[in-house]
């Protein structure tokens, strides 16, 4: 399998509505074309950021899930417009998983499930936070990886979700981001 980790790097100000209109309007026709298993915003480190963590069997079904997303009329017409002006950057990341846990799994599993939009007055964040670090990071993970393209050329590891989300140690010269999961992430 192939991951890929993208990084959005918005318009200052722009976060909440980005997700606003991603959870509420694009949800359903990206996640019916794309294995969805994790989407945060950063909480701690470059600042309107948000990440995202998409699992492929191989490159070719890569291509085949986002040419079928591009043939959407509404994803293309109605989302991409509305939504990518919000946008000022775009960083991604392709990753082989190094190692897993069973919640990485169970979210593998369910990784083709089409998402619904979110209902109005629903939340739009998890209550938890979870952390990405870029490098080594001690302690029980959800999912470790390692680079095969895409900068920074470190290790990445996603820890467990926690109220305390400064509760972990990581290896000297890592860089922990603090993130906050959406709703709606299977991570």
């Amino acid at each position: 399998m192939i991951h890929e980790w993208r990084s959005y790097r918005l318009k200052p100000g722009a976060a909440i509505p980005y997700l606003e209109l991603l959870a509420g309007y694009g949800l359903p026709f990206v996640s019916r074309h794309l294995p969805l298993m994790g989407y945060w915003l950063a909480e701690t480190g470059p600042l309107n950021v948000i990440h995202h963590l998409w699992s492929y069997a191989d490159w070719a079904e890569r291509e085949a899930c986002r040419a079928a997303l591009a043939k959407e009329d509404e994803w293309v017409k109605e989302f991409i417009p509305k939504a990518f002006a919000l946008v000022e950057e775009q960083q991604n990341r392709m990753l082989r998983l190094s190692s897993g846990s069973g919640l990485f799994e169970k979210a593998l599993g369910q990784r083709r499930a089409p998402l619904p939009a979110r209902e109005a007055g629903s939340p739009l964040f998890a209550g938890d936070f979870a952390v990405i670090v870029n490098g080594e990071a001690y302690g029980e993970t959800v999912a470790a990886f390692r680079p095969l393209s895409g900068a920074p050329c470190l290790p990445l590891a996603l820890l467990s979700r926690s109220p305390d989300p400064l509760s972990f140690e990581c290896a000297v010269g890592s860089c922990p981001t603090v993130l906050r999961p959406l709703a709606f992430s299977r991570l």
